[in-house]
């Protein structure tokens, strides 16, 4: 009695199934929708560009300072001028011999200096003469208050041609042409000394005097 009341199972899933058919049908037309929409939007967009890379952002250098050829001085630098020419060394080079040229022997018309005047004095005295040569004296004196240097030139005619000379004080003796003769003390001549020079010429004809004659510049005395 009970199997034939209870009812069976093939016969209550039936109606459920096909209850359920209209909403697959709509699933599968929203879905086949939806894949026509995709393809549709896919199609109007056209194929995608890449994008542009971003441009780099520019690399600024340290700018050198500029070299130029002369440099610009401050405005209160001070100014130095620099001569360019180009610059001559003297050089001390010896110069030929040159002759030497004598004074014409004259009669001197300056006054000698007299002894004791407080400076430096000479006197010329002829003592003895020959054929050939002649002698004389020759005196400096200083009377000055100090040690003087003296310098005495005897200047004859051109008959003297050699002069020999002697002093006990110290004698230097130079000849500086014909006929002319430069005398002069090896050392100052104390104050209120004298120095005697002795002297001997070579002639070829007559006279024995200068015809000038001087000390330290100044006229000496002849007789």
């Amino acid at each position: 009695m009970s199997d034939r009341s209870a009812p069976r199972p093939e016969a209550r899933s039936a109606p459920a199934v096909l209850a359920s058919v209209p909403w697959i049908v709509v699933l599968l037309g929203v879905g086949l929708l939806a894949v026509l929409l995709v393809f549709a939007l896919l199609s109007l967009r056209g194929p995608e560009h890449p994008a542009a890379p971003e441009p780099a952002p520019p690399m600024y250098l340290p700018r050198m300072p500029s070299v130029t050829s002369s440099a610009t001085a401050p405005a209160d630098a001070p100014v130095v001028a620099v001569d360019t020419t180009p610059s001559r060394t003297a050089t001390a080079t010896p110069s030929p011999r040159a002759s030497i040229r004598r004074p014409a022997a004259t009669p001197s018309t300056r006054a000698p200096a007299p002894a004791g005047s407080g400076r430096v004095s000479a006197h010329y005295q002829a003592t003895s003469s020959d054929r050939d040569s002649f002698s004389a004296q020759l005196t400096v004196r200083n009377t000055t208050g100090e040690a003087r240097e003296w310098r005495v030139e005897l200047l004859f005619t051109g008959n003297v041609k050699s002069i020999r000379a002697s002093s006990s004080s110290g004698l230097s003796v130079r000849t500086q042409g014909s006929g002319w003769f430069v005398l002069s003390g090896t050392s100052p001549l104390p104050a209120g000394e004298s120095a005697v020079v002795s002297l001997t010429f070579g002639r070829s004809g007559s006279g024995d005097q200068p015809g000038q004659c001087t000390v330290n510049g100044a006229d000496c005395t002849i007789g």
